[in-house]
């Protein structure tokens, strides 16, 4: 009977202390700010307007008020899209950006408090400089290019901007063929694979606030495609003086490598430099001369990955028309210095192939020669670095492409 007692009780104290819970649990709650209202905030004073490229620099005082948390602008864009701009307390100006013209605009400025009260707006009046979408719009440059059309345009603001490129289909329709990105000062690309015949290139640029330019077109309305070929390898050999490799020169002819496996047609087979050669180079004579356009790397597949081991990362390209003496630099046209990366960016983690990686490296690496009417017909070719800092590199094959002189 004592233990049935004793165990009553303690089931009456338990359904007690449940009932507390759930009373306690079903309470509503008011929710309320963290910080006590003490009214509306003074607004910020001595504001001072600078225009920018494309919107403007707000400077101000901030009013004598500990309970104030931050100042933010609320503005309209062009295109009818609200922004609105923030700053803390700490800080005594904002940026106003995403306008494309240069017409008057207008902000309204509020302090706004810890208990996130706002102050009575202050209109700011501005004009923005010419936007950096506007500045590309007017210096883009459509040209012929190898197989293709040539695009660059100023952007020295360096801001990111957006390029769709188009391309005049079979039909007379234009098709996406391509969509980048750059905050280069001066971005350039090239869109290539089409015949030597007039045909309309374009492309609609556009910035990070949804502004976007019309459809832009060369002067004249189309451009013609300058032949490009795949040079002839039949055609090459590795240059020495002597039977010697020029100075800074080195053979990869070592383990299953071979110099001519980097040129003879097979992603398989493979040039290796000795271990502790970097920087080296090699010469091919390309057997006659040719206005260049690009270069393809092909990587070696070891181990079941790319981008691991002994394949090149970084690379300079050099040029001259005329058969080199010796091995001095500085008697050499540098072209190109290409630095191969990973499309997943994972560029330290070696083992790591997404499919896009091996895509890319099943394509080849591609690196373009500056546009110019000069021919060459010896590159120099300096493997400065490798994936994983080996001393030595293994490029499986490198293509070249261009016109022959005689065949421009």
């Amino acid at each position: 009977m004592i233990y049935n007692r004793f165990y009553m009780k303690a089931i009456h104290l338990l359904l007690g202390i449940l009932v507390s819970l759930l009373f306690f649990a079903c309470e509503e709650k008011q929710l309320e700010p963290i910080n006590e209202s003490k009214g509306k905030p003074a607004p910020v004073s001595d504001v001072m307007v600078m225009y920018a490229p494309g919107g403007a620099i707000l400077s101000f005082k901030l009013p004598p008020d500990d309970d104030v948390l931050a100042v933010k602008a609320i503005y309209t864009l062009s295109n009818g899209k609200v922004r609105e701009s923030i700053t803390s307390f700490y800080g005594d100006n904002l940026k106003i950006e995403g306008y494309n013209d240069t017409n008057e605009h207008e902000a309204l400025l509020y302090t706004v408090s810890r208990s996130q009260e706002l102050s009575d707006p202050l209109l700011v009046k501005f004009t923005p400089q010419e936007s950096p979408l506007s500045k590309a719009i007017r210096t883009m440059e459509i040209s012929s290019d190898f197989g293709g059309a040539y695009y660059t345009w100023k952007n020295p603001d360096k801001v990111l901007l957006t390029a769709e490129i188009l391309v005049e289909a079979d039909k007379g329709e234009m098709q996406t063929a391509r969509i980048v990105t750059s905050n280069l000062e001066a971005p350039f690309f090239s869109i290539r694979g089409y015949e030597p015949t007039p045909r309309k290139f374009g492309i609609i640029l556009k910035d990070n606030w949804d502004n976007l330019s019309d459809t832009i077109y060369p002067e004249g309305g189309t451009v013609t495609p300058w032949l490009e070929m795949t040079l002839d390898k039949n055609l090459w050999s590795i240059y020495k003086v002597n039977g010697s490799y020029l100075p800074g020169d080195g053979t990869f002819t070592n383990w299953e490598g071979r110099d001519e496996y980097m040129f003879d047609g097979d992603v398989n087979t493979f040039g290796h430099s000795y271990s502790g050669s970097l920087p080296v180079g090699i010469t091919i004579d390309l057997g006659k001369p040719a206005m260049l356009s690009r270069v393809t790397f092909f990587q070696r597949f070891q181990n079941g990955v790319y981008y691991s081991w002994g394949n090149p990362r970084r690379i300079i390209v050099y040029g001259r028309k005329d058969a080199p003496i010796n091995g001095n630099w500085d008697e050499w046209t540098q072209l190109i210095d290409y630095t191969m990366v990973k499309p997943s960016g994972t560029n330290d983690q070696y083992t790591v192939n997404t499919d896009e990686d091996r895509l890319a490296a099943l394509n080849g690496h591609e690196a373009s020669f500056p546009i110019s009417s000069d021919s060459y017909r010896y590159l120099r070719f300096r493997f400065m670095t490798s994936w994983e800092n080996r001393p030595y590199v293994h490029p499986a094959e490198i293509t070249v492409q261009g016109v022959y002189e005689s065949e421009e």
